[in-house]
């Protein structure tokens, strides 16, 4: 084949592969796209990052007024209530990726089909301590490096809840308290 019938076959199999409407904005994909000389992907409508990922009938664990195990830091459990009260709601999502199935690929959770498990991502408050105990674990936090953290906040279809503080290495259940 030649280089140029590769260039074109390559360059339009990653616009297609790539431009879908989560990434047609990214400039990453940009530069791609334009690296490999393949005309740049489709524009698609500014839509606001809050409006991108809707919660709808991803899990039915209902809000409450406290977690356990008790968690030392107050901010960190408001930040999980209102991802628990938005998506018990079907309200937008604050990040992108808030709602993709988590594939428990470490297996630390229990065993279930894939699309079981939702990860959210909990953004601590500015100024949040960074030694955080929940129950009678202590964890040294790193403060979030870039835009989602080491943070997340699992939910299982049947009312499951479990928080990592340390991006999937540690698994907490976690109970809402009404």
């Amino acid at each position: 084949m030649k280089k140029s019938a590769l260039k074109f076959w390559m360059s339009a199999a990653v616009a297609s592969v790539l431009a879908a409407p989560s990434w047609a904005q990214s400039p990453a994909l940009a530069q791609l796209l334009n690296a490999v000389g393949a005309p740049s992907a489709p524009a698609a409508p500014a839509v606001p990052a809050a409006a991108r990922v809707s919660a709808t009938s991803l899990a039915s664990v209902a809000p409450g007024s406290d977690l356990l195990p008790h968690f030392s830091d107050p901010g960190r459990v408001q930040t999980i209530m209102a991802i628990i009260s938005e998506v018990y709601n079907g309200q937008p999502l604050p990040y992108g990726r808030d709602g993709i199935v988590f594939e428990n690929r470490e297996g630390l959770l229990p065993q279930q089909p894939r699309g079981y498990y939702h990860e959210y991502t909990v953004m601590p408050p500015v100024g949040s301590p960074l030694v955080l105990n929940v129950g009678n674990q202590s964890f040294q936090m790193e403060p979030p490096n870039g835009t989602r953290g080491a943070e997340r906040l699992i939910m299982g279809s049947n009312d499951e809840l479990y928080y990592t503080p340390d991006h999937y290495r540690t698994f907490i259940s976690l109970q809402v308290v009404p």
